[in-house]
Parts: structure tokens; sequence; C-alpha cells
């Protein structure tokens, strides 16, 4: 009985609770059909009371920064941390949904979610959604490999396919700007990148800061250069909601014009700055302006102003953020107070910016730059034009020391380039510093010679706003704090041409402090490895001693911390680089700091300039860039890091690895490499010496900025400041000196050897010319079996690269001839084409007139395909009565189809097989690279379908609408 009374009682409060939550269904949030592990319910924003509403937000979880899900799997992000705050004034209890983009798209629009957290708007969604006001902007941006780093507008990446994540909003708008652009699509953003990273792509579309997130690599971030990108459009986010609910919409609407705007600065400063910095200063800063001011490879601010700024912050002790933009958009953000502080910016009493100069940063030297020409007077100059940017402050003085040369105005350094090489100017007056290094990363240093004579200075200065007194103050009284000894070690970090300095200083002195000193005293020996053949840099001498540059360095080192440096000698680079890397020797000089490298070994400061230059025969066309070396057999040092970086920059090419300099030079002099690639000093030092007359050399111009490190093993990576403090004393007119001494020193020492090996030559020749004789009739027998080797090899390489009846390439040859041409393809951004052919009722004649029958009819067949297209194309046979064309550098589908019908027509009329009149038919199969396949795969496959699909609309045609 108690059992049946205590069933009732629980019927009744189930009853009672079903009829409570229907009566009050805002308690009760909408769901979402297999909801994602990432839904986080946001109780921060919950109010003390129990009426909060729910709120389902659905969202992006991986367009980072603004919404995306971290690392511990938490929705984060600008637009959440926006929508946060709108839940605190709104009292609405949040629940972020992260999903695919396109999923989320979805999930709304199925009304599994109540609101979108932010997207573009786009004519096809807003017949989808109703949209709120905007909530955030951001930049959208093509980002580009250095290698496209000449593209400068959408229109010049027709040729390439695009990689987008599916659903962005980024294919409708660059359809809208170019509807002949290709996508690529990914499913997410961690696909597209995983794409860009195994090299699948070399364009693609994303947001401001897509590269900031720590989750992509540095490769990434290194082969797609900030400074390289081309900018869509400036984009809005917008919450969406569900088509009618204009109540949800006024209620966000309302929300966010609650917020305070100081919250919304300060939370896009965090999210969208490169440092997360709580308090400090904001430091506005221009892009494009090395070695001055621009992003590093990692996407962080770096350069001469940076560092200045980051010593600063070290003496005042104030943390300090930077944002970036261009330089008119920067002045701007001073003014109105997104940033504290420009990081310094031209001004003079003609140009002003209305801001207050709180301190005279640095001096810019410009110069005049003039193309192909050398002068001795700048009378020469007279009636010629010379280009200039009309906004430069020393426009009037040059105007002042030109009056009989007309000037011409542009608006960037790109285009005066461009107007001198065009004939339009003669030259042009811009930053020696910047343009330098301008010139040499767009291979167009050797073009221009630059003039010292004429030089304009322009001061650069730190600007305030005018209300903030306090504020400059502490500015300048900063900088003051900076001895002149600290600017001039920044500015030789940073500044090469010894004329653009500005800072003199006295040479810096050591100081060490207790701890260093008693490590120091601890450290007992520290062997330092060096090869004995690779002057100057480093050789054994004639008294096998340590010598050459990097022995002069190790003598500093060794002479200012007082420790013990003992030389230990290695034959070539790799075993030193092993020895180094497993701690049998404790440092080296001149290593190269890679990523790989950096795992393993700490590195110095950069001590030396270390550009790699290239050998090569005087009769062979000079080389200035990688993109040149394509198909060369090119000779490199074992071990050298730049082996990778070759190949990937050039995979066509052919190495041939040596064990030393002389190994390499030797291997060009005797043809069996047709280049050799090492540092410049090092050629420098061995053509000069006499051995090598038939040798030139010329400079990489995309390895031209490389810089030598000191490589220190992990046990003593404490040595490495110590060891910066000593080559920061190294000054420019010190470098010469010893560039001076050693180089004359190698110099003179390979005569010294080259005159004693022409005496061992001629005592040598006596006997030599005995052996020569009975070698020429050994020879002759021996040369003669060679050639028959010879001649069998290539006759069997030939019938297993050919078919046997009609002489054509076959299967196996076909494979080859399609990789190198999707090589050649791809690195040329053009098109080619595959034509899959099948012979139609083949068989029949077969059967009837026989095999010696069917064997003629596939040699006229053969002969037809080969006289139907270019010498630069290729016919094989595919296999029995199957044939594959490949059609090299085609403009469009209607020129393959023109080679189609020409194909078709040659075979209207019967062949004449053993007097006998035979008609035959082809179906064909198109497929264009890379519109149908980027593989050799996909390519067969798609052209193999569309031969099908002809032969199925009754053969004779390669399209299925025939």
């Amino acid at each position: 009985m108690k059992l049946v009374i205590h069933l009732l009682l629980w019927l009744c409060c189930f009853a009672w609770g079903v009829e409570e939550l229907a009566a009050n269904p805002a308690h009760i949030p909408k769901t979402i059909d297999n909801v994602s592990p990432h839904m986080v319910t946001d109780h921060s924003v919950t109010p003390p009371n129990n009426s909060a509403e729910h709120l389902i937000v659905v969202m992006g979880e991986d367009t980072f920064p603004y919404q995306y899900v971290d690392k511990d799997g938490e929705p984060t992000g600008l637009l959440v941390e926006l929508w946060k705050e709108w839940g605190r004034q709104t009292q609405t209890e949040l629940i972020f949904v992260p999903q695919h983009w396109n999923d989320s798209l979805i999930k709304l629009q199925e009304g599994k979610a109540q609101v979108h957290l932010g997207m573009a708007k786009t004519a096809e969604r807003q017949q989808r959604f109703e949209f709120a006001k905007p909530i955030a902007e951001v930049g959208t941006f093509l980002y580009l490999h250095q290698s496209l780093q000449g593209k400068k507008t959408i229109h010049d990446l027709v040729p390439y396919q695009i990689g987008i994540v599916t659903g962005s909003s980024h294919e409708f708008e660059l359809l809208r700007l170019e509807p002949k652009l290709v996508f690529k699509r990914y499913v997410s953003r961690e696909a597209l990148l995983k794409a860009v990273s195994a090299g699948e792509i070399v364009v693609f579309a994303g947001l401001e800061g897509y590269l900031k997130d720590p989750a992509s690599s540095l490769e990434i971030a290194t082969n797609f250069p900030i400074s390289a990108r081309i900018q869509i459009q400036t984009m809005q986010f917008y919450p969406a909601v569900q088509l009618g609910d204009r109540q949800l919409l006024d209620k966000i609407n309302t929300g966010f014009q609650a917020l305070s705007p100081d919250f919304i600065k300060q939370t896009e400063r965090r999210w969208l700055g490169y440092h997360r910095q709580k308090n400090g200063l904001v430091i506005a800063m221009h892009l494009g302006f090395d070695p001055y001011v621009n992003l590093g490879v990692d996407g962080l601010p770096h350069g001469l102003y940076v560092d200045m700024w980051q010593r600063w912050s070290e003496k005042t002790g104030i943390a300090i953020d930077f944002i970036s933009g261009e330089a008119r958009n920067t002045i701007d953000d001073v003014r109105q107070g997104r940033a504290d502080a420009h990081i310094g910016y031209p001004e003079n009493d003609e140009l002003k910016t209305g801001l207050t100069r709180a301190w005279p940063l640095y001096t810019v030297k410009s110069r005049l730059f003039l193309y192909q020409q050398q002068i001795h007077s700048l009378a020469e100059l007279t009636g010629k034009r010379i280009g200039v940017v009309p906004t430069a402050p020393y426009l009037a003085a040059l105007r002042q020391a030109l009056p009989e040369v007309s000037l011409r105005y542009y608006d960037s350094i790109e285009a005066m380039i461009a107007g001198a090489k065009a004939g339009d100017i003669s030259g042009f007056v811009a930053s020696g510093a910047w343009t330098a290094h301008f010139l040499l990363l767009n291979n167009s240093w050797g073009d221009f010679n630059q003039y010292s004579e004429l030089e304009f200075s322009t001061p650069i200065y730190v600007l305030t706003r005018s209300d903030d007194p306090g504020l400059t103050e502490r500015i300048a009284n900063g900088f003051r704090s900076i001895s002149q000894q600290e600017f001039s070690q920044i500015e030789h970090k940073w500044m090469l041409n010894p004329k653009d300095h500005i800072f003199t200083g006295e040479k810096l002195a050591i100081s060490l402090t207790d701890k260093e000193r008693a490590y120091l005293k601890q450290l007992g020996e520290v062997k330092m490895g060096y090869l004995t053949q690779w002057s100057p840099m480093e050789f054994t001498d004639n008294q096998g001693q340590f010598a050459g540059i990097n022995s002069e360095i190790a003598a500093m080192i060794a002479a200012q911390l007082q420790i013990k440096l003992t030389p230990v000698a290695f034959k070539d680079w790799q075993t030193l680089i092993k020895a180094l890397q497993q701690g049998d020797i404790s440092m080296a000089g001149s290593v190269a700091k890679t990523p790989d490298r950096q795992q393993q070994l700490a590195f110095s400061q950069a001590y030396w300039p270390s550009p790699w230059g290239l050998a090569s025969k005087l009769d062979q066309v000079s080389v200035f860039n990688i993109s040149q070396l394509a198909g060369q057999r090119v000779a490199v040092v074992e071990g050298y890091h730049l082996v990778a970086q070759l190949m990937a920059l050039q995979p066509s090419l052919k190495l041939v690895l040596v064990a030393d300099t002389k190994a390499g030079l030797a291997a060009v002099s005797q043809g069996h490499a047709d280049m050799f690639i090492d540092k410049v000093l090092t050629l420098a030092a061995e053509l000069h010496g006499g051995q090598y007359p038939a040798l030139t050399m010329s400079l990489l111009s995309e390895l031209a900025d490389q810089q030598s490190h000191i490589g220190v093993h992990p046990q003593l990576s404490a040595l490495v400041p110590l060891i910066d403090k000593v080559l920061a004393t190294l000054d420019s007119q010190q470098q010469q000196q010893i560039y001076a001494r050693w180089v004359s020193a190698s110099i003179a020492t390979d005569n010294q050897q080259y005159r004693q090996w022409i005496r061992y030559l001629f005592l040598s020749v006596l006997v030599l010319s005995i052996v020569v004789i009975a070698v020429l009739l050994m020879n002759r027998r021996l040369n003669q079996e060679i050639r028959r080797r010879q001649s069998a090899e290539k006759q069997l390489q030939y019938v297993a690269n050919h078919d046997a009846l009609t002489q054509l390439p076959n299967r196996a040859l076909l494979d080859d001839r399609l990789r190198q041409t999707l090589l050649v393809h791809y690195r040329e951004q053009a098109q080619f084409a595959v034509l899959f052919i099948d012979l139609d009722g083949f068989k029949q004649i077969n059967d009837h007139y026989g095999h010696a029958a069917g064997d003629a009819l596939l040699i006229n067949v053969a002969n037809i395909l080969t006289k139907a297209v270019r010498n630069s194309d290729t016919v094989a046979r595919f296999g029995g009565d199957e044939w594959v064309i490949l059609l090299n550098r085609v403009q469009d589908l209607d020129a393959v189809t023109q080679v189609a019908d020409n194909i078709l027509r040659s075979l209207l009329s019967p062949l004449e097989i053993d007097n006998t009149q035979v008609m035959i038919a082809l179906s064909i199969g198109i497929a264009i690279y890379p519109r149908d396949g980027d593989s050799a795969i996909e390519l067969l496959k798609k052209a193999d379908k569309q031969m099908y699909l002809a032969k199925a609309a009754g053969g004779r045609c390669y399209r299925v609408s025939c």
C-alpha cells in the first residue's frame, strides 16, 4: 500500500514539472543537433539572480583572432570578448557553440542556434538571415608566396589557384573583383594552412592577423611575408539571426550600443596588437620601411626604430605595444587616441602633422640613385629628369641643388624604379639604406649606382599629442637615459653602410658582473672547431695554426672574456657540424642560424656579412638569381644548410655534393658541374689566387642578406650573451681591416702555392710524356669498347621507354614526362592539356583483317597523331588502342579543342591498309591543368572519364554536349 502511495506522489510531481516547463519555455535553451564537444556555457556573464535568459550563439571555430577555439578547447577571440560583455550588459547567459565555418551558417539557418557571433554580409546571406549592426571591422587579404612578390593586383593572380575556406565570404568578393579567378576550397582554416605548408597552393585568402596565430608555423610566416599581401576589402562583422526575428535583433543592437567605447578599444588593442599587455604605451608604426621599421618573417615588429624603443622600454620599465598600418593611417592612430606615440616620422617646417615632437629619434640620409650610369659631377645631369616623392621633406633643397634638372613625381619607390628602367627618368632620390634594402630584395641592386656626393638629411621625430605634455616629457627622459654607445650598438646592427651612421660614440668596452666573471673562471678549456681549407674565413696556415677571419674573432673573444679557446681542425663541414651538435666541440664560427639548428644549438648575434656567391665558367651566361638555376648541375658543399633551401626554391636543379670549396671549383672546371655555390668571401679568395682563370663569380641576390653567427653547444648557452658583448664592439672599420688582412694573405698564399705547383708540373712533364704514348695506344682500344657499350646502353634505354610497334613513348616515359610537365607548368603558373584517345572499332578490324593489318593501322594512327601536334608536345601509346597526348603551354580550352578537331578531321577519310580501305573513329577526352586537377593521376582520370562520355555520345567528339 505504501508503495502505491509513493508511486502516485511521484507521478503527480512529474506531471507538475512538465506543466511548469511548458508554461515557462524561456528557461529551456534551444538545442543543436550533434552538439560540438566545444560547446561552452559562459557562466561568467550570468547575473546573480535566476531570471537570466539563455542564448545559443553559434560561431566559427578557427577564424583567428576573431572567433576560434584555443588549445584548451575554449571559445575565444575578439568577437567572443565583445559578446561576453554584451551578455553582462543584457543579463543574458550565453552558450557558445563552435563549428566549422560552413556548418555554423547551416546551424543558424536550420534554427538550431539563435544567433551567429559575427559574419560578413553578402547578397546571398541577406536572403537567409537578418543582420544586426556591425560590431567589428577587419581587413581581408590575399597572402602571396615570396616568389610572387612582383604580383601587385588581384588580376595578376588569374593563373593561380587561390586557397579559401569553404563557405567564407572571400570567394564572393574576389569573384566580384575578378570573375576569372580559380579557387581551391578547404573545409577549415587548419586544412588550408596544412595545404599551404605542403606547397599545394601559393596564394590564399585570410583576415588581418591570419598568420599571427601561434599555431601557424614559422615556415608559413617566412614564405608568405605580410609585405607581399594584396588587400581584398575592409570587411565588417555583423551578428546574424534567423529571418523575421526582429525582437532579438533589436536586443542585440541595444546591447552593443551600451558597450563602453573604452572597453571596445582596449579589447581591439589586446587582440589585434602584437603584445597582449594590460598597461604601458601603444606605439603606432608604419610598414615597409626596412631597415628602419617593418614586420619580420615571424610577424613581429623589427628594425632600427623598434630596437631603439625596446631599449627605451628596458630603461624606463614601461611596457610597449606596437600597432601597425599605412603611414598616413598611423598618424591618425595617434591623433585619435588609438596609439600614444608614433614610432618615428619625418617632419619639418614645411610638412607638419600637427603633433608634438617628443624626441629627435634619428636622421635618415637620402641620396641620388642613377640607373645603369655613373657621373663625376652634378653638371652631367643638366637637362635630365630625376624622380622624387612629392612629400619628401628635402624637396626644396633638391630643387636648389639641381636647378637645371626636371623633377618627376612618383608615389612610391616601386614606381620610381619602374620609371628609371623604362627610361622616363635617369634616376631618383630616396633614403640610402631603405633603397639599398629594397633593390637587393627585388634583384635590381646591380642596375643602380649611388652618387654619394648629393646627400639630404631628414630628421625623424617621435610624435605625441599636444594634450599630454607629461607623456611627452616621460618619452624624452627615457631616450635621454640611453647612451650614445648604446645607440651606436643598435645602429651597427641595422645600418650596413658606414656613411648612413649618425652615432659615432667611443669604442664599446666590455663590462662583466661578478657572477659572469665567476662563470668564465670555472669554464676551463673551450674547444672551437674550424675548417682546414676555407680561406679567408678559416684555414690552417703553413705553420699548422688556426688562421683566417674567424681566428681573429676567436682571439677577440678569448682576450676580452679571458678564456682559453682551443682550435680543433676539421676537413669537411658536415663532420664539424656533427661534432658541434654532439658536444665534441663547444663552438664554431660562420654557422647559419636556421630553424632546425636552433633546436640543437645556441647562437650568437650576427657578426659578419655572409652572402652566397656562384662560380661558373666565363663562357656561361651570368647568373644572379635562383630561378636561373633551373635544370643546372649545381655543386654545393655537403652539410651546408643551403642544400635544403635550394631544393625548396628550385626543385628542378641537380645537386652535386662536394667535400669542400676546392672540390667544388674543380668540379666546375672539369665539367662535372655547371656551377658551384659557396660564400662570396671564400670564392673571391680562391678565384683571385689564379688557379681557376676560366671561372668567374656572381652574387645570388636572393641570398645576399645572409649573416654569420657563432654556433654554441647548449651546454655552454650561458656563454652566448658574453660572446654577444664582445661582438657588439666589432664595428665596420674593424671588419674592413680584418677583411683586408686575411684576404690579401690568402691570395698571397695561393699564388705561392700556385708557383710551386707549376715547378712540380714542369718536372713531371718528362715522365708523363713517356707514359702518355703508352696510354694513348691503350686508350684507343678502351674508347672503342666504351663506345660499343654506350651504344648498347642507349639502345636498351630506348627500348625500355618506347613502344616497339609505333616507336612512340610508352607508358613509363609518359609518366616521367607528365611529372616534368607538372613541375615546369607549376613553376611558370601556365596551363597544359592531357588528351586521352581511344580507337572505336579497332577490335573488329583486328578480328576481320588480321593482326598484321591491325598493327599497320596503329602505325598509321601514330603518324597522324604526331603530325597533328607540335614538336614540343608528346604523343604516347598508353596501351592497346589507347593513346595520350600532352599539349604544353595551352592558352585555353578553345586552343585544345582546335587540336582535337584537327585530329578528328584527319580521320574522316578511309585509311589504306594492305590495299584495303578502312574507316576508323576516335573518342577523345580532355583535361586541363590546373582547372581539372593538379596531379598526373587526377588529370589522367579526368581525361579518361571525358573520353568514355564522348564514346557514349557516339564517338568522334570530345565533349558531352556533342
